[in-house]
């Protein structure tokens, strides 16, 4: 078996999966993934918020799934040590510059040695996975010049798995909520709101009357803030005027169906810690796809670019219905998903209720 292990993948970079793996990194354990596409990691807290990060078999230089039955294409899951394998990856000193040297369009400016460029991977330097077998531990080299480091980390059987897709179920076909927007946008408004250090973030949406996009923190010692995303400039109205209709200018796409007796609003709260540990990715990332579901689960999908360059700004982050892990034939994107359950509060709910029908009749 050791000759001909069940997987093997060699990249050349340890620094770009420490980066992805570490915006996930809020939990100690994560449920891996070995699939013919890439490597899945899960992490999860208490069953109310989840992250998904996917490293997609373009970002190693060789990918090797030995499997023995035709229709299989993947291994069982297993659980490793996070922590564990971060510390690991950065066994040569990586440090983390990505939250630093953010260009004005979202991601980093290529004037400085940022996450994802040549001059920081550590040129020379390679990262080999190895799963011998179903149960084996999961074996980690990292060779840098001369010298080589080779870690093995027990794996663990997974105790329970979701449905759906492995993942916090978040209904597809039922969706209230779509927009794609930079990142940027999004790390700014929740850094913003973190300065009253609220408890809960209130995401509140329409298309037909104001405030069309805004994020409320709720809570705090020093008060609630909001902040609007404004649906036209002041010298320059949006085109969808003209139908009635309102898109706040940063977002790219921007789609509303909210539930029937809503007035058209789509209005939810969350537990701001949670959602704070999106933070790393949201540096990172160049644009995020955010969805929510009739029940209330938020998700945020990050679209990470990595190129020769840096970290870019172009591209789309998939219609913001890729799944937690997508097929990516060029290698030069990875998506980060994060998962939230919704607070419930029947108190706010009714207030909420009156609210919309007092808008509702002065309209």
């Amino acid at each position: 078996m050791e000759d001909h292990p069940v997987f093997t993948a060699l990249s050349t970079s340890a620094r770009q999966l420490y980066l992805l793996l570490r915006c996930i990194a809020f939990a100690s354990r994560a449920e891996v993934q070995i699939t013919s596409n890439g490597i899945r990691f899960s992490v999860e807290q208490s069953r109310v918020v989840q992250g998904l990060a996917f490293l997609d078999k373009g970002l190693f230089s060789s990918y090797n799934l030995n499997v023995f039955e035709e229709e299989q294409s993947s291994v069982p899951p297993f659980q490793i040590s996070l922590s564990a394998l971060l510390e690991t990856l950065q066994i040569f000193g990586i440090s983390d510059t990505s939250s630093n040297h953010r260009s004005h369009g979202g991601g980093f400016s290529s004037s400085y040695h940022t996450a994802f460029n040549t001059p920081a991977l550590g040129l020379g330097s390679t990262c080999r996975i190895s799963y011998a077998q179903v149960g084996a531990p999961l074996t980690i080299t990292i060779q840098e010049g001369s010298v080589t480091t080779t870690c093995e980390m027990n794996t663990y059987e997974v105790q329970s798995q979701y449905d759906d897709d492995g993942g916090i179920p978040l209904d597809r076909n039922a969706m209230c909520l779509k927009i794609i927007m930079r990142s940027t946008w999004l790390h700014d408004a929740v850094a913003e709101l973190a300065g009253t250090n609220p408890t809960v973030l209130v995401l509140n949406a329409s298309n037909q009357s104001a405030p069309y996009l805004s994020l409320e923190g709720q809570g705090g010692p020093f008060g609630d803030s909001t902040v609007d995303f404004m649906p036209e400039s002041k010298t320059e109205p949006t085109p969808s005027l003209a139908r009635g209709k309102r898109q706040p200018l940063v977002t790219e796409t921007f789609s509303v169906a909210a539930p029937s007796g809503s007035r058209g609003r789509v209005k939810q709260k969350y537990q701001f810690d949670l959602i704070k540990k999106a933070g790393r990715a949201m540096a990172l990332a160049s644009k995020v796809s955010i969805r929510q579901d009739v029940q209330g689960v938020l998700s945020l999908q990050f679209m990470i670019e990595i190129n020769e360059s840096g970290v870019g700004t172009t591209g789309a982050v998939g219609g913001g219905v890729a799944s937690a892990a997508p097929d990516l034939s060029s290698g030069r994107v990875s998506f980060v998903d994060f998962r939230f359950v919704p607070l419930l509060d029947d108190d706010d709910e009714g207030e909420d209720e009156n609210e919309t029908e007092e808008e509702g009749s002065a309209v």
